[in-house]
């Protein structure tokens, strides 16, 4: 591990030079108990895993069944106060939620290495939508692919998205070891900037929970009907067809609830539960009595971690287009209900119709 002196030289961990630095010590002990090298480690291990079992089985989906778990374990290699429990617990909360709701989509189904693949894996190997998406074709290129992208990029991403904790753990160090710096004594495990990313991360939790669940009640419904066959499926396609309140049924996509909002309300909640998450990391750098205190140095606003954050959306950005592509090439009325309703970004004219209760929108219905 650093030395006392270089970790209070350089505000614990703020700044990129101590980010580097960490790696300094290439001892066993050190490598345990700091988590600047143990979780870099464990990530760099579960991606060869990842490729190696995905280039054996042919599923690509190796990592998306770690997704929900990996960082909340960074999170809890992290853990040496109030403030890193604190992100751990709601770690493993998130983590929870999106593991169940694998979980019941059949994503473990026949562990170890089987279960359910992600269904645009299939078609980027297919070729289907074209353009230079057609190389992915070529086996050694996905090869490369998959090591490259699926296996290292989202593995390292997810200890990225993580790693607000160990800013946060590199603060509390400076704590322990600084005590005799000007103002470091001063630093509180918690303060309200806490409180403020703790309050939008659960929020942006519960909408992923309800947008998880309509989807499901939705997909469940859907199918149930297309798999009734005969004289009687035909007359009940019809009567739903001729009933408004089934318009998602008939268009064959979920355009109601949260979805009348924005097209991926989950998506959304994602990316604002992470940069919620990045926020710990900042109320690791201010002081007990923020924002009321003034004397006792400068809350740090950027750190090395908020590269996390940014990547994570990014990413959303790529998937999210995946995603739409092909749901327009599935269903007709999918161009109207992008026309209709944003991407991630819900428009100010429906917050403000929800808050006055008037939950009615154009060509759907927020519920």
């Amino acid at each position: 591990m650093t030395t006392s002196h270089n970790m209070c030289n350089d505000h614990g961990g703020f700044l990129l030079d101590d980010l580097l630095s960490q790696f300094s010590s290439s001892s066993e002990s050190a490598i345990i108990n700091n988590p600047y090298q143990s979780t870099f480690v464990t990530c760099n291990i579960i991606a060869m895993l990842c490729f190696i079992i995905s280039s054996f089985t042919g599923n690509f989906s190796q990592v998306d069944k770690l997704w929900s778990i990996v960082p909340a374990m960074y999170a809890w290699m992290c853990v040496t106060d109030t403030r890193t429990t604190l992100m751990a617990f709601l770690a493993t909360l998130w983590s929870v939620r999106l593991t169940y709701n694998f979980y019941r989509r059949g994503g473990y189904n026949g562990l170890p290495f089987g279960g359910e693949e992600d269904y645009r894996w299939e078609i980027l190997r297919r070729g289907t939508l074209g353009g230079w998406w057609t190389l992915l074709t070529n086996k050694f290129i996905l090869g490369v692919f998959n090591l490259v992208f699926i296996s290292f990029f989202q593995n390292l991403l997810l200890l990225y998205i993580a790693s607000p904790s160990v800013v946060a753990w590199s603060m509390a160090m400076k704590r322990t070891h600084c005590d005799n710096d000007e103002g470091v004594q001063n630093l509180s495990s918690l303060n309200a900037l806490d409180g403020i990313a703790a309050t939008i991360f659960l929020f942006a939790l519960c909408i992923e929970c309800m947008a998880d669940n309509q989807q499901l009640r939705f997909q469940n419904k859907k199918h149930a009907i297309n798999s009734v066959s005969g004289t009687f499926a035909s007359a009940t396609k019809s009567l739903i067809a001729k009933s408004a309140e089934n318009k998602d049924l008939v268009d064959g996509f979920c355009q109601s609830g949260l979805f009348a909002i924005v097209r991926k309300p989950n998506y959304a909640a994602e990316q604002l539960t992470w940069i919620s998450y990045y926020f710990f990391s900042v109320a690791a750098s201010a002081p007990a009595t923020w924002p009321h205190s003034q004397s006792q140095g400068t809350v740090l606003w950027v750190n090395w971690s908020m590269g996390g954050f940014i990547l994570l959306c990014l990413l959303f950005q790529g998937s999210g287009w995946l995603t739409e592509q092909i749901s327009t090439s599935k269903y007709p009325a999918y161009r109207n209900y992008q026309r209709r309703v944003p991407l991630y970004m819900p428009k100010i004219t429906t917050l403000w119709n929800l808050l006055v209760g008037n939950g009615h929108e154009k060509g759907g219905k927020v519920q």
